[in-house]
């Protein structure tokens, strides 16, 4: 009751600079100064109002193992410089093969690495990188171990297609039946990357599907529909992106007695050469080194034999036997013609190297680093 007097009718008055006319009686106190502190003392112990409503976080259950921390500091250091992208993807496999997460301190500091990679460095991860996301347009998070036909739908984009190409290398039927059930409700980021999933074990069972995916929304998703679709077996019909390489690889010969094939690439006229590797890997990829040898009446011997001397078209073939796994292609291309290959090397290789296991990886860095044909000048600045 003297808590509510004081501040109902003291502490106005007292605040206005009234000094007559108070009822100091009623609290005990013998002046204004002894009423202003028994004011401020109950207002130390008055409770703050009851909110309408409360926003409780849900707890982030990420049962991974903590990193090591002689691995926290080295890691810090690392992405602390800049072009690291092919480190960090290979920095993530590693990170998920050892079933690892990051110190929850150390998610500040790599904010940059941790927002590339969220969807895979686990729940505490990716509740950091969504933390100022409004409720509705935040991620769930399910480890690829928990995962079932009942709830993968519910993962993030990256989890949910590996889910589905291990779906796929088991029963391709019923990974292509849970993808078709939730196709409509994907956005076009989530559709791309399901689909890209179908490259395992494609059949012709898939072909209506992917055929019904030529209307599509978004072009990249009907773009790999397409190229999905000149790789099913027995497929009959001109390929878009193969017709468009032929238009620009021109076939002559040469010699005078013993007439050999000579292959010359004409690039686009507005292809530079810091963009030249991203446009031979667009246009070159979604082709196979088979279906281009095929269609110049030549086999992958011969067809890398005859495009000597042409840097571009041997970066081209070079790309393609390391999208096919074609190692012996590689070695090839890199022991023959491009002896300077791990200078072409870059980020787009990781990403090509994803589905080899550690045997392809260790033979296919044999054949394009080569110390043993490293000049003076090349040094391990230079090489990274």
């Amino acid at each position: 009751m003297i808590g509510g007097r004081l501040k109902t009718a003291i502490l106005p008055k007292l605040l206005t600079g009234a000094r007559d006319g108070l009822p100091l009686d009623a609290i005990g106190a013998t002046d204004s100064l002894q009423a202003l502190a028994l004011a401020a003392q109950a207002l130390r112990f008055d409770r703050p109002p009851q909110p309408l409503q409360f926003q409780i976080e849900d707890v982030i259950a990420d049962r991974a193992t903590i990193m090591p921390d002689a691995a926290r500091k080295l890691l810090i250091r690392l992405m602390a410089g800049k072009g690291q992208a092919s480190l960090s993807a290979a920095i993530v496999r590693k990170l998920v093969e050892r079933k690892l997460r990051l110190h929850p301190f150390d998610l500040p500091k790599l904010e940059t690495f941790v927002k590339a990679h969220a969807e895979d460095l686990g729940a505490e991860a990716l509740a950091f990188s969504e933390r100022e996301k409004p409720v509705a347009q935040k991620q769930n998070y399910f480890a690829p171990d928990r995962l079932s036909d009942e709830n993968w739908m519910l993962a993030t984009p990256a989890v949910k297609a590996g889910y589905i190409s291990g779906r796929r290398a088991i029963d391709p039927d019923a990974a292509r039946a849970l993808v078709e059930a939730v196709w409509k409700t994907e956005d076009a980021d989530s559709r791309f990357r399901l689909l890209g999933a179908f490259r395992e074990r494609l059949s012709e069972a898939d072909a209506p599907f992917l055929t019904s995916l030529e209307k599509d929304r978004a072009p990249r998703v009907r773009a790999l529909a397409q190229r999905l679709i000149v790789k099913l077996p027995g497929f009959e019909g001109s390929d878009p992106a193969l017709r468009e390489v032929l238009e620009r690889i021109k076939v002559s010969k040469s010699g005078l007695i013993f007439k050999k094939t000579v292959l010359t690439l004409e690039l686009p006229a507005t292809v530079r050469d810091h963009t030249k590797r991203a446009w031979l890997n667009q246009a070159f990829g979604p082709i196979g080194l088979e279906m281009l040898a095929g269609a110049l009446s030549l086999s992958v011997e011969a067809m890398i034999a005859a495009a000597e001397k042409q840097n571009d078209l041997l970066l081209a073939f070079f790309l393609m036997a390391t999208q096919d796994g074609r190692l012996d292609v590689v070695e090839m291309v890199t022991d023959g013609h491009l002896p300077d290959a791990w200078a072409l090397v870059d980020a787009t290789d990781d990403e090509a190297l994803a589905d080899y296991n550690q045997d392809m990886r260790r033979a296919w860095v044999a054949h394009v680093f080569r110390p043993d044909r490293w000049g003076s000048d090349t040094t391990p600045w230079v090489i990274r």
